[in-house]
């Protein structure tokens, strides 16, 4: 029995419905994912929601019946389908995509075919003209050369980010398609955090506090102090240079639980959020980390009711005539880190939310669990999503610790 292995790393006409409508979906595609990956993750979570639609979008592009079906409804397409889908969420890669001065943004994708494995040609056509995927050919039976090939592919992608992405563990004699996707971004903030010598103290979910590098800065920036259902929470907007992306934080009040947070984490809310922030001037202070996180998707997709791509009778013959090739694993591994520099990684209704403003100086101490979001501004698509629950030291390079 064949097996296909799916590997992921990680519109454009601003104000108009369209454009809404994509922003509405890919903002409840990512709640979605991220009410699944809590699931079986207790502390800190990044992932990122657009490399794996756009690793979906692949395989949905060979998938027939019920496995297509599952596609679609997760990523909230409409019915029936029509094939235009993928026109669209071209423009919307390529306006994500669209390569700029002031950051450096890769969506890169790959497909490695086994020597010899008849892959239809329409298939790699669509590939390419959708998705600009590469197509290259490689021997899964020399599993050592193979992973060492493809983490070569990912660290270039990725800038030496994403490094040992696979084993040769992970091939196997029936191995004989893998589609792999990177996403990669560097970008400076627009105003920069001064350099502090100071620890802060970072208090815990289970309680504890760890000290950790902060850094701090007085802006101008979007900001909103929110409260409803008994939740107080503030949240902060911070644009990196050139405004295209920004990074949202979202902060509960002392006292008030992350999972109490986790619970208004709707994509209407979301929306809002981006929407009724003002410019406001803020004292800021951030622990200054980084977070890396290797996740199995495959148990995150059967929670969105995407089961029929992993079993022998799945229907992908628009990628091979070949009986029974399905997909056997889906793994994403994420870097995000954020320092005074900036980070590097690798219109909804029906929900009023009260704002309230306050007329003393505003601070935002982020010494606890928070949420943040990483967007593309122009289609307000959602890169990363995740939450800070317990920082590691551990991975803190040494200037952050041994200089203090």
């Amino acid at each position: 029995m064949d097996r296909m292995l799916l590997w992921n790393l990680v519109l454009f006409f601003s104000g108009s419905q369209a454009s809404r409508m994509l922003a509405q979906r890919n903002a409840e595609f990512a709640v979605d994912l991220y009410q699944a990956v809590c699931l079986s993750q207790k502390n800190n979570i990044i992932f990122s929601p657009l490399a794996t639609t756009l690793a979906l979008a692949v395989v949905q592009l060979g998938a027939k019946g019920k496995a297509e079906q599952q596609i679609r409804q997760a990523l909230k397409l409409q019915d029936p389908a029509t094939g235009e889908e993928f026109s669209v969420l071209k423009s919307f890669f390529s306006a994500i995509s669209e390569k700029k001065q002031e950051f450096t943004f890769n969506l890169a994708n790959a497909l490695y075919l086994q020597e010899g494995f008849a892959v239809k040609e329409r298939y790699l056509h669509g590939n390419e003209e959708f998705f600009q995927s590469a197509v290259k050919l490689v021997d899964f039976q020399d599993a050592k050369t193979c992973a060492k090939t493809i983490n070569t592919w990912i660290e270039s992608k990725t800038d030496g980010k994403i490094r040992n992405m696979f084993s040769e563990e992970e091939f196997g004699p029936l191995t004989r398609l893998i589609l792999v996707n990177a996403i990669y971004f560097k970008g400076d903030w627009k105003q920069k955090f001064r350099n502090d010598t100071q620890l802060m103290n970072f208090i815990m979910k289970d309680g504890s506090t760890v000290k950790i590098p902060r850094m701090k800065a007085r802006l101008t920036t979007k900001y909103g102090y929110f409260s409803e259902s008994s939740v107080n929470y503030q949240i902060l907007e911070l644009p990196y240079k050139g405004d295209d992306f920004s990074l949202v934080i979202i902060l509960p009040a002392e006292g008030v639980d992350i999972e109490e947070m986790e619970k208004l984490l709707t994509a209407q809310h979301i929306l809002k959020w981006f929407s009724e922030l003002k410019e406001v001037e803020v004292e800021i202070t951030l622990p200054r980390l980084n977070v890396e996180q290797k996740l199995d998707f495959k148990e995150v997709l059967y929670a969105l009711n995407i089961t029929e791509i992993f079993t022998g009778g799945s229907n992908l013959s628009g990628i091979t005539d070949s009986a029974d090739v399905y997909i056997s694993q889906v793994k994403q591994k994420v870097f995000f880190e954020i320092n005074e520099d900036g980070s590097e990684a690798a219109a909804s209704t029906g929900v009023h939310i009260p704002v309230i403003m306050s007329l003393t100086q505003t601070q935002f101490i982020a010494n606890r669990p928070f949420l943040f979001i990483m967007k593309h501004n122009p289609t307000e698509s959602i890169l990363f999503i995740g939450r800070v629950t317990s920082p590691d030291t551990q991975k803190m390079k040494g200037r952050d610790l041994d200089s203090l």
